[in-house]
């Protein structure tokens, strides 16, 4: 138990040391955005490496190679939010974009199944 408890502060305090990720927008409306195709997918594309990234998409994909394995650690309640929308509805309606994605980022499917859980309540 006290290792457990130890292991929590150590944690909390390393993610108020490090600080939360920073996005072009915290807010921004990821369920307008999947409910376009064609935007989603210009930001898979920068996502996933098949186009150069534009500042504001670029703002996403900078944080998501440590926001993935550390399921959103140093996420705002807002990124978090943000990340369930995005996961969830790649997942239901572009499976072919969540497959890309997961090849990116989770290629052994370590990670997103517990980024899902860290945010599904957000």
């Amino acid at each position: 138990m006290k290792l457990l408890l130890l292991s929590s502060l150590l944690v909390a305090a390393v993610a108020h040391k490090c600080g939360y990720f920073t996005t072009a927008d915290d807010h921004y409306d990821v369920a307008a955005l999947l409910k376009d195709p064609v935007q989603v997918k210009y930001h898979m594309d920068c996502f996933v490496g098949r186009r150069i990234c534009e500042p504001f998409s670029f703002s996403y994909k900078k944080n998501m190679p440590e926001a993935i394995p550390t399921a959103c650690l140093r996420c705002t309640d807002g990124q978090k939010h943000m990340w369930n929308i995005f996961l969830n509805g790649l997942k239901k309606d572009y499976p072919t974009e969540y497959l890309a994605f997961q090849q990116k980022y989770d290629r052994h499917h370590i990670f997103l199944d517990d980024l899902m859980k860290a945010v599904k309540d957000y």
